[in-house]
């Protein structure tokens, strides 16, 4: 529905931006075609986005800039169609132009209007569901702070149950009237594991009632990256570490990384080959550099880099990370770990795909074995694809990590992206890793 709703802006702000152009709705053949393939791939991006996620309902600002980063993306892949058909110069300019422009206040403009009408049913909601917390320990006291801060104001807590030792908290002798003469519609029961007790008593309590029954599980001190319950053989299992990077939104992400790297790779080919002529001519040794990193699942791959380093031995199973004024990094590979320009040829290991342009960033082998048992949740990085950038690099975490507090912070930031991927994050991490390239931490 939600994006239905993006569509039919994009269709209007379309025929407003082609009735102030040329006076007219009569839309030719090429720009229906235009018009199309906009809606088409609209509607595959946009839902990418992550803007229509739960979570963002009342994220009035994040969802929006999502979105408009959305048609950003759309609007790109269009021009990028219509130069390799050779076709821009059939349409208007100042007609497209006001379409992107239209578009993206129009999609401003309905989500400011759907903040508004959740509003007001929210303050005007009748049917409101009326719930019990039954709750014990800390795993209770945290449902109740959620359902208290909901922003949602469909829900009513009528009352709590537990231990009547704590203030507030109501005897569970009461729970069966209480559900009777308050018309409760919902009981949430969210207790800690070890007290089956205070469950058993609860549902108890219950058995002569019909009203709905909802057990929350304390998943808080288990919590990986994200818990989803999914169903296999009629038995409910709970997914503790998955990723919202599943079907559509990773095809995407795949077919974007292989187009960027494409793009990419023919931008800055003249740039490649100057790096491989100072390389070559700089120092003795081959101009690339291979390396075994590990990939998405934890896989070995083998990835390019273009050598910064004189020609040295390194005892097998031994990684000795680069330092200031390290002897072994030459001149011209000093300045290209400082810019990350030794990374470049990664870009094809993203068109093999091995890699993806953001990701967590690949580390040797070597450098795996010493932290996977000391840093807890370390090998989760490897659920998604290793990036040429990242979010642990665009907040400076990047360089060497000769430290356990360092690697931690850089392993903190690696999980957080890939529990909260969406399209719009790869392209915020996108545009900010120009000024993250010049860091002090690269030697």
């Amino acid at each position: 529905m939600k994006n239905i709703q993006t569509q039919l802006v994009i269709l209007l702000a379309f025929l407003l931006a082609f009735y102030l152009r040329f006076d007219s709705i009569t839309l030719p053949t090429a720009y229906i075609v235009v018009l199309l393939l906009g809606l088409l791939i609209a509607g595959v991006i946009m839902p990418a986005t992550g803007a229509f996620r739960r979570e963002f309902r009342w994220a009035f600002l994040r969802k929006t800039r999502r979105l408009i980063a959305g048609w950003a993306l759309v609007v790109m892949i269009l021009v990028t169609i219509a130069a390799v058909v050779k076709t821009t110069a059939h349409f208007s300019r100042i007609w497209f132009a006001y379409w992107v422009l239209f578009t993206a206040l129009g999609l401003f403009l309905s989500q400011l209007l759907d903040q508004a009408w959740q509003v007001h049913r929210r303050r005007h909601a009748k049917n409101a569901r009326r719930l019990v917390l039954i709750g014990g320990g800390d795993n209770g006291e945290r449902v109740k702070q959620h359902i208290l801060s909901s922003p949602d104001g469909d829900v009513c807590l009528v009352a709590c149950f537990g231990d009547p030792a704590n203030a507030g908290v109501r005897p569970l002798d009461e729970l069966a009237e209480t559900v009777d003469k308050e018309k409760v519609t919902e009981v949430w029961i969210a207790v800690a594991w070890e007290d089956k007790d205070l469950l058993e008593r609860a549902l108890q309590a219950l058995n002569e009632s019909v009203v709905d029954v909802n057990i929350i599980p304390d998943l808080h001190q288990y919590r990986l990256l994200n818990q989803g319950v999914v169903e296999w053989d009629g038995l409910p299992v709970i997914n503790l570490s998955g990723t919202p990077m599943t079907g559509t939104e990773l095809r995407i992400k795949a077919a974007l990384d292989r187009v960027g790297a494409a793009l990419l790779l023919a931008l800055s080919s003249p740039l490649l080959l100057l790096i491989a002529v100072a390389v070559k001519t700089g120092s003795t040794g081959p101009v690339m550099f291979r390396q075994t990193r590990h990939g998405l699942g934890g896989e070995t791959i083998r990835i390019y880099k273009f050598r910064s380093m004189g020609i040295h031995d390194e005892p097998e199973g031994q990684l000795t990370q680069a330092r200031p004024d390290d002897a072994r990094v030459t001149a011209v590979g000093r300045f290209l770990r400082k810019t990350s320009l030794d990374e470049l040829p990664q870009l094809f290991n993203v068109l093999r795909g091995e890699m993806s342009l953001v990701g967590p960033r690949p580390h040797p082998v070597e450098l795996n074995g010493v932290y996977m048992s000391r840093i807890p949740k370390f090998m989760l990085r490897h659920k998604a694809k290793p990036g040429i950038t990242g979010w642990a690099q665009v907040n400076g975490y990047r360089g060497m990590t000769d430290t356990e507090e360092k690697m931690a912070l850089r392993i903190e930031h690696d999980l957080w992206y890939i529990q909260n991927w969406s399209l719009w994050l790869d392209i915020k991490i996108l545009l900010q890793t120009p000024l993250a390239m010049i860091h002090r931490n690269a030697f």
